[in-house]
């Protein structure tokens, strides 16, 4: 128990005092009933995110703003970083990559309206992140490269330049990057699951709970997203459907996109592991898309449901991190949600439904 303690005490401290900081539901609410984009930045201005209605004033840009909420993101794992133990350093890192994968994401997006697509995307360019995060990536180049093999020169010494090789000539000839961008996420859950297996236990076991809850999650939006933008066999997505998952099998995602009563199948699980759960099942829904917010919606209950189980348990594990990082994912992708709503002119109720 002493190597426990000294592995996690001070970071267990320092990171229970920022969870106290983080929005509460009543911030939401009142963000969601917010007449105007302005009205919403102002009730940020007592909180963490001051800096948001300071720039988006001198810039007149929302994403401009969003930006440095990314940036702000980014430094708090490079500080979380500096005060674990060396033993965790793998998993801060497969962590720190997913904000690599998805900026390298946006910067592929750019040069694909340009070189596939014919449009220009000049403006977006703004929005990069040209920082290094883990690995030496020059982003101007990925933005003016003239074709993929370009793209995965200058990634090289990267684990994205044989993804790129691999998957360069495919989105040519669909004029997608769907499968590009689905083998970034595939392999950034591989990573991330390749670095908790190597903690020790209980850290292995806390954390790929964690992750497992968080992967079901990745596989409900990407079902959502296969049903109302693809016409995808079921077979491709099975394939595409991200392994690892805590609580949805293979055979229970088959039923959701076969579009069958999913509820029924889920009240077995939600029944017996998370029982406080079961009111959402007496929703009622009529068509698979309603059916398939429903099942996110539960997923993210869960979630919320396993964070809470670990900051009220033993706090002396690689629970406390994971849990803090879940944490501040969610409510800045809240406050992402509520301030493009608000920028679009998205009625109350909407807002409060996307949250």
């Amino acid at each position: 128990m002493s190597s426990r303690l000294s592995k996690y005490a001070f970071v267990n401290a320092k990171l229970r005092a920022r969870v106290s900081k983080i929005l509460p539901d009543e911030t939401f609410s009142q963000l969601a009933k917010a007449p105007s984009l302005d009205a919403a930045l102002a009730l940020l201005r007592e909180t963490p995110f001051a800096s948001l209605e300071r720039t988006y004033s001198a810039t007149g840009d929302l994403k401009q703003a969003e930006l440095e909420l990314l940036k702000t993101e980014i430094e708090l794992y490079r500080n979380v970083r500096q005060h674990v133990h060396p033993d965790c350093l793998g998993l801060l890192d497969a962590l720190l990559s997913q904000f690599e994968i998805d900026n390298l994401k946006n910067a592929i997006r750019i040069f694909f309206d340009r070189n596939i697509r014919k449009r220009r995307a000049d403006a977006s360019e703004h929005y990069i992140l040209y920082e290094r995060i883990l690995h030496d990536i020059p982003f101007d180049l990925v933005v003016n490269a003239s074709s993929f093999d370009a793209i995965a020169g200058v990634c090289s010494g990267t684990p994205y330049s044989a993804i790129i090789r691999k998957y360069g000539l495919t989105v040519e000839s669909e004029g997608s990057l769907f499968r590009l961008e689905l083998a970034f996420d595939h392999y950034y859950y591989k990573t991330l699951l390749s670095a908790i297996e190597k903690l020790g236990q209980p850290d292995r076991g806390i954390a790929l709970r964690l992750a497992g809850v968080e992967i079901d999650l990745q596989n409900i939006r990407w079902i959502i997203r296969f049903r109302n933008f693809y016409d995808l066999s079921l077979e491709a997505v099975m394939a595409a459907i991200v392994p690892g998952g805590f609580n949805l099998s293979q055979s229970l995602i088959d039923e959701m996109y076969r579009a069958q009563n999913v509820t029924t199948m889920l009240r077995g699980f939600v029944r017996s592991r998370y029982p406080g759960l079961s009111t959402l099942l007496a929703s009622e829904t009529t068509d698979t898309t309603s059916r398939l917010l429903l099942i996110r919606r539960i997923m993210e209950e869960i979630m919320k449901h396993e964070v809470q189980r670990i900051l009220t348990g033993y706090p002396f594990t690689i629970g406390i991190i994971l849990a803090y990082f879940l944490m501040k994912k969610r409510e800045l992708n809240r406050l992402r949600i509520i301030l493009n709503a608000k920028q679009y002119g998205v009625e109350q109720e909407r807002i409060e439904s996307m949250l």
